[in-house]
């Protein structure tokens, strides 16, 4: 009789929910954590310059050239445009051409990279006949834009 009773408090124990102890885990969820990152870009490093002559300093035809170089870093898909207008000394002016690396006036980064690189703007001017400019000290402004594709 003993025994068929301690059999029925085993029994009756199973039965009843155990108790949790310290370190146990009792339930579980889970969430996604999620950011979007805007696209941005920026040049540093880019100074004035100067164009030197290439030919015979003031001469007909003479050839001026001159660069600089400066950092391009982005996150993303970019293009970098080069503007500029002719250089001026008064009323005279010699015609500039600009480029980007020596492959014309804008360039893209490669589609789903970062970017983070030196790149060289240049200009040159070539002078007409000697009486089409007057001597002396010509200047303009670029100005280099980054735009999202």
């Amino acid at each position: 009789m003993k025994n068929l009773s301690i059999l029925a408090i085993v029994l009756g124990m199973l039965g009843q929910p155990m108790s949790a102890h310290a370190g146990d885990d009792l339930d579980q969820k889970h969430a996604d954590v999620t950011m979007n990152v805007g696209l941005f870009a920026k040049i540093s490093g880019l100074d004035d310059f100067a164009l030197s002559p290439v030919d015979k300093d003031g001469n007909a035809g003479a050839i001026y050239r001159g660069s600089d170089t400066y950092r391009l870093e982005s996150n993303g898909h970019v293009r970098v445009s080069l503007s500029g207008s002719a250089l001026k000394n008064g009323a005279d002016e010699v015609v500039t051409v600009y480029e980007l690396d020596n492959s014309g006036p804008h360039f893209d980064t490669a589609v789903g990279e970062k970017h983070n690189s030196e790149h060289i703007v240049s200009a040159e001017a070539e002078l007409g006949d000697i009486s089409e400019q007057i001597a002396g000290a010509y200047k303009s402004r670029i100005t280099l834009t980054v735009s999202a594709l």
